[in-house]
């Protein structure tokens, strides 16, 4: 497959070709849209579904969902190319990150996205599908998968960041930004000065430009578009704003300018979140005066909302932060460790799993600790650590050593006051987002390694030699 698609509608038609991407016609805005999204990716390796001829729009006015949710679309998105599965995906992409070169983006004329222009009057966002997605929404999220656009006043750094975004009426919308994002902390220096904020939101882009600006960490001052073309291997291509001065992306499929003005607060919330939960409530937030509006004939916004887990965020995020929780451990000098996974019923952030090969007595609990001070895992409330026998994603194997290996009354630690979030659930309203996290040793005992009863295990010349005898009988993968 060839990795060198240019923009989201060469990506959808490349993944149509391998049955990826779905066309459903007719899924109403209200709920059906949400629903049909949360079972597309509740099945493994679910496909991509794009939806036209949505009540109340114009028909050619899509969504697209579930973009990154198996491994072929997130390693081919990432230009890894082909992968087995999610030990190679990790390791690929581990390999591409440390020897990635950031390309700064490259300005273009005539970009594709200005072929339809609305100002003033005229900007209407209900032409675009804004879906409810979840039944106790505060209303209609039009921004999921969108990209949205600041710079710094300060230093001029351009910021890409993924929040959601709500409307609010024909040419106003909400942002709910976390406090600690870059995001709200550019807005703030505007707002808090009294001055107007300006910012570009990306309703439809290149999966690669969703994916930098909503899960790969990008560290301040850094700008996620220099980022997206080093793993891209070209410059993106961007046009300057007219009403911001923003760069915008050329080949997004629509682009919202305006800014936030000081003292305009709208009702924000609730919104179904990462967490599986309803987070943050519901709460007065900048709105946003959208002032233009360019977009593409038959224009497609992208959709990503947060389910309960496993979703696709969460999904994205297990490969993502188990290769930088791997790669932050071996900077930590800690030896033996062989993989680590964040899975994605605990929304790819609260559950950590850790494979190591016993070397020195202690060895499991310096792991454990370690791995509990990397930022990779801030918010983590579960770390697990368990022996190289243990397949680490799979859930059934991980419990198995737990439930046979740990002691509940020697092999348990307990961590308090770490890092949470204000949207987990856990956390009291109003109260500082602090948890607690519970370690758990369930490597075999170092000083019983050699007596420890061995585990059933099947020979691998047996097991090929069975499955080409009666792998069809048994409707197993040879």
């Amino acid at each position: 497959m060839d990795n060198q698609y240019q923009n989201l509608r060469q990506w959808i038609d490349q993944f149509r070709e391998t049955g990826e991407v779905l066309d459903v016609k007719g899924a109403h805005w209200n709920q059906e849209i949400g629903v049909l999204t949360q079972l597309a990716r509740r099945q493994k390796q679910g496909p991509a579904l794009l939806f036209d001829e949505i009540p109340d729009h114009q028909v050619g006015f899509r969504i697209l969902v579930n973009t990154l949710g198996s491994t072929r679309r997130l390693a081919h998105t990432l230009r890894l190319g082909d992968v087995s599965g999610y030990r190679e995906l990790v390791d690929k992409w581990k390999a591409k990150w440390k020897g990635l070169v950031p390309i700064p983006p490259r300005l273009v004329d005539n970009p594709p996205v200005m072929e339809n222009r609305l100002g003033g009057a005229d900007v209407d966002l209900g032409l675009f599908p804004a879906p409810f997605w979840h039944d106790e929404d505060g209303g209609r999220y039009i921004g999921t998968g969108c990209v949205v656009i600041f710079k710094d006043p300060d230093t001029g750094w351009v910021n890409l960041g993924t929040y959601r975004v709500q409307l609010q009426g024909k040419s106003e919308l909400t942002v709910y930004i976390g406090s600690s994002h870059h995001g709200s902390i550019i807005r703030r220096k505007y707002l808090d000065e009294g001055k107007p904020c300006p910012v570009a939101i990306v309703l439809g882009q290149d999966p690669l430009v969703f994916l930098s600006a909503s899960s790969l960490g990008v560290p301040p001052n850094q700008s996620e578009y220099d980022l997206a073309g080093g793993i891209k291997g070209e410059a993106i291509s961007v046009f300057t704003g007219e009403k911001t001065g923003l760069p915008l992306p050329a080949d997004a499929e629509v682009v919202l300018e305006g800014h936030f003005q000081p003292n305009n607060k709208r009702t924000e919330g609730p919104f179904g979140e990462f967490t599986g939960y309803y987070g943050s409530g519901q709460r007065d937030e900048p709105c946003m005066d959208v002032e233009a509006i360019y977009y593409r004939s038959q224009p497609i916004v992208l959709g990503s909302p947060p389910t309960r887990p496993p979703n696709e965020s969460t999904f994205v995020h297990s490969i993502l932060k188990s290769a930088s929780l791997e790669e932050e451990l071996k900077g930590m000098g800690v030896p033996g460790v062989l993989g680590a996974w964040n899975h994605d019923c605990g929304a790819a952030q609260m559950f950590v799993a850790l494979s190591i090969k016993q070397q020195y007595p202690g060895h499991a609990k310096q792991v454990l600790v370690t791995a509990s001070n990397a930022y990779s895992v801030m918010h983590s409330k579960i770390v697990i650590v368990v022996d190289d026998d243990v397949d680490i994603t799979n859930l059934e194997d991980l419990m198995w050593a737990v439930c046979t290996r740990f002691d509940p009354g020697i092999d348990v630690d307990i961590l308090r006051r770490v890092p949470s979030s204000i949207l987990d659930p856990a956390v009291p309203n109003g109260a500082p987002a602090f948890t607690s996290r519970m370690l758990i040793d369930a490597t075999r005992p170092y000083e019983r390694l050699a007596e420890f009863a061995p585990a059933i295990t099947i020979n691998k010349e047996a097991e090929a030699n069975a499955l080409k005898r009666w792998g069809n009988l048994l409707k197993m993968d040879r």
